[in-house]
């Protein structure tokens, strides 16, 4: 880009140079055009070269000619990619120099006889010379309010060149973290997502497990004597399972490592049937709804399914092999209340990786309710949560 800006500067000039301008001055031109090279590394030197070379061409008695535009680029520069305060003071020093040549101009209009050479007389536009004078006396050179004005609009120019591209810079900035927040988001969500069906595998897997192997033992226990109970312990074993594998393929699904067909998520109308493989299992359980069922959100609905699954598999785990088992949901007005309570002998909360408990508590915190657990007053266990619904 500067090497085309110094090309067209240049063949600007040679069209405009229709008069003999000296050695001297094609001279100090190509030095000018040369420090154009540079004036994105170093713009003040393109801005004190272009000046420099400005005043000896009028010094010289010339007319201002293409190549002097090479100070008001420098100008440009200096405020567009240089220090602020320097281009301040680039700017003031212009005018200064601009302010003295005009004073210079004024000076020489009012000598009589003209001096010499006769081209060194500079006319000002503001003061113009006299019918009497010779055209060849005449340097145009715009004055004081052109070459002010000139500077102004280049500084200017420049300085709005910079704001814009510090609020380009800002933008690409934002831009940027606004792309790192979102996957950061991102990230945490998908942390969250295999947080939450880590819970999940390990509701399915841990109560299938514990109805697979009380089951077994049932069976084992009664295969030579009572058969037709090893069947029913068998049936109920395959069930599980099948219940269990259905489960884990949904869970597997939202992950897209499989493609099952589609089943909904279980919920409160779930339980009895829940309730039911568990006392096919041997142990005792009542289940027990006081208040008006009603349709729950889809998240309180899981939750109290996985609630009650937790506890009755901590219950197999446990609470001995004679322990029964009570379930009771309570519908109040805006809230559920599972309650399920076991007569075994587990007399203080089950100790592990914090799946069990840890993990309905913070289900249960997660939807703003209440959950609390531990040992009866003479024996077994009691988990309690409410729910807003």
């Amino acid at each position: 880009m500067d090497v085309g800006l110094t090309v067209l500067i240049g063949l600007s000039t040679v069209v405009a140079g229709d008069d003999p301008e000296g050695f001297g001055w094609w001279l100090t031109s190509l030095v000018a055009l040369a420090s154009l090279l540079i004036r994105h590394r170093n713009p003040t030197i393109t801005f004190a070269t272009g000046a420099t070379v400005s005043l000896l061409h009028l010094a010289m008695g010339n007319d201002l000619r293409p190549v002097d535009v090479v100070a008001l680029i420098g100008l440009f520069s200096v405020a567009a990619w240089g220090s602020r305060r320097l281009s301040l003071a680039l700017l003031a020093a212009g005018l200064l120099v601009a302010g003295a040549w005009s004073f210079h101009a004024a000076d020489a209009n009012s000598r009589e006889p003209a001096p010499m050479p006769l081209r060194i007389i500079v006319i000002d536009p503001l003061a113009p010379p006299g019918p009497d004078a010779d055209d060849d006396q005449v340097q145009d050179w715009g004055g004081f309010p052109g070459i002010g004005l000139s500077l102004a609009v280049a500084w200017l120019a420049g300085l709005n060149t910079r704001q814009r591209r510090i609020r380009l810079s800002v933008l690409e900035q934002r831009a940027a973290d606004l792309e790192r927040e979102r996957d950061t988001q991102a990230a945490l969500a998908v942390a969250a997502e295999r947080g939450r069906i880590s819970r999940e595998l390990h509701d399915v897997v841990a109560h299938a497990l514990s109805v697979v192997v009380l089951q077994a033992q049932g069976a084992q226990a009664e295969l030579e004597r009572r058969p037709e109970r090893t069947r029913e312990a068998l049936d109920a074993i395959v069930g599980t399972g099948r219940t269990a594998l259905s489960e884990i393929r949904r869970l597997l699904g939202a992950l897209g490592q499989d493609e099952p067909d589609w089943e909904p998520r279980p919920g409160a109308e779930r339980l009895p049937r829940l309730a039911a493989d568990i006392r096919s299992a041997g142990t005792p359980v009542e289940f027990h709804v006081e208040g008006e069922p009603r349709p729950l959100p889809s998240t309180v609905d899981l939750a109290a399914y996985r609630i009650v699954q937790e506890a009755l598999t901590n219950v197999l785990k446990h609470a001995g092999p004679d322990a029964s088992v009570t379930i009771v949901m309570r519908y109040g007005p805006g809230t559920l209340e599972i309650e399920v309570t076991d007569d075994g002998i587990a007399t203080e909360a089950p100790s592990g990786t914090g799946h069990g408990l840890e993990g309905m508590r913070e289900r249960v915190n997660v939807l703003g309710g209440t959950f609390d657990a531990g040992p009866g007053a003479d024996r077994g266990f009691t988990v309690r949560a409410t729910l807003p619904s």
